[in-house]
């Protein structure tokens, strides 16, 4: 029973052990360097070759924190007011964007479709109005009554009948 209780012991201290050993190869910081088409590169490990930032991990790795460093360029500029950033308002997430993209898409589409509807209840109409009707009478820009040619007549039904044909139920 004692040779039982100091072998966990054992293997509890060598755990420990073990883990402390190892702590430092999952690095504490990371090098940072631009490219020549401005993208940002992250590495645990440093290129001679190149000149790079080195960011500390635990300077800026804590639960809430967010954009830690700015760029340069954004160093001095506060956040504009309408900006998902601005303080006091929480910065909108890639889900959020994603919804409101498809939102947006949703609407346009229900737009598009109402559009639609409404054409095609015009072009019902004229159907109704001009199939049955051999005279055709019109109001032209004098506001003279004017009768409509068969020729013009055929092509509008036409028209229509090509259009419900193409968008409507």
């Amino acid at each position: 029973m004692m040779k039982q209780r100091f072998g966990s012991k054992w293997i509890l201290l060598l755990g420990l052990l073990g883990s402390s050993w190892t702590a430092p190869a999952f690095g504490t910081e990371v090098y940072s360097w631009t490219d020549e088409n401005g993208v940002v590169h992250f590495s645990d490990s440093p290129d001679p070759s190149r000149d790079m930032e080195i960011i500390e991990v635990e300077e800026i790795y804590s639960p809430g924190t967010t954009g830690a460093y700015s760029s340069p360029d954004q160093a001095d500029t506060p956040p504009a007011a309408d900006s998902p950033d601005a303080p006091g308002e929480a910065p909108v997430s890639l889900a959020q964007q994603k919804r409101e993209e498809m939102a947006l898409e949703r609407a346009e589409r229900k737009e598009l479709q109402a559009q639609t509807d409404r054409l095609c209840a015009l072009h019902r109409q004229r159907l109704e109005q001009m199939e049955p009707a051999r005279r055709v009478f019109y109001t032209n820009e004098q506001g003279e009554s004017i009768r409509m040619d068969d020729d013009q007549r055929v092509g509008l039904i036409d028209e229509s009948r090509a259009f419900l044909a193409e968008n409507c139920e």
